[in-house]
């Protein structure tokens, strides 16, 4: 519990590679409260842009892998927000872009109150859907 307690307080301590750091700058302008972790093959970083909680993923080349962001469910494209309130409420929402695809993974609430894993594509077929 102390190393955990000591990390969030003072941080990983990770420094990423110069071409890491690089792409990031690249891809992640005016980002703030960068935090970086190494996950053995690849950086990770967490941060925010926009206000917005961000988790992106570099090779050790500093290539892209993909990031995350959590989005209000206002920021869901009209016609996905639609078919998922038709499920019951939407409680939380993280979107995934990995190369030239993006996801949605969504948490809903049913009317039981059970809450259902929909993971999404950006053209609003299910890709997965689960009970947590």
């Amino acid at each position: 519990m102390d190393d955990f307690l000591k990390k969030v307080i003072e941080g990983s301590g990770i420094e990423p590679s110069t071409v890491c750091l690089d792409a990031f700058n690249q891809n992640f302008e005016n980002a703030v409260n960068v935090e970086w972790f190494s996950r053995g093959e690849y950086f990770e970083a967490i941060f925010y842009k926009d206000n917005l909680e961000h988790i992106a993923m570099f090779n050790l080349n500093g290539g892209l892998i993909e990031y995350k962001v959590n989005l209000p469910k206002e920021f869901l494209p009209e016609t996905i927000k639609n078919m998922l309130e038709e499920k019951g409420e939407i409680m939380n929402v993280v979107m995934i872009n990995k190369g030239n695809t993006v996801e949605y993974e969504v948490i809903v609430r049913d009317k039981e109150l059970n809450r259902i894993l929909v993971i999404i594509s950006e053209i609003g077929r299910i890709q997965e859907e689960r009970k947590l």
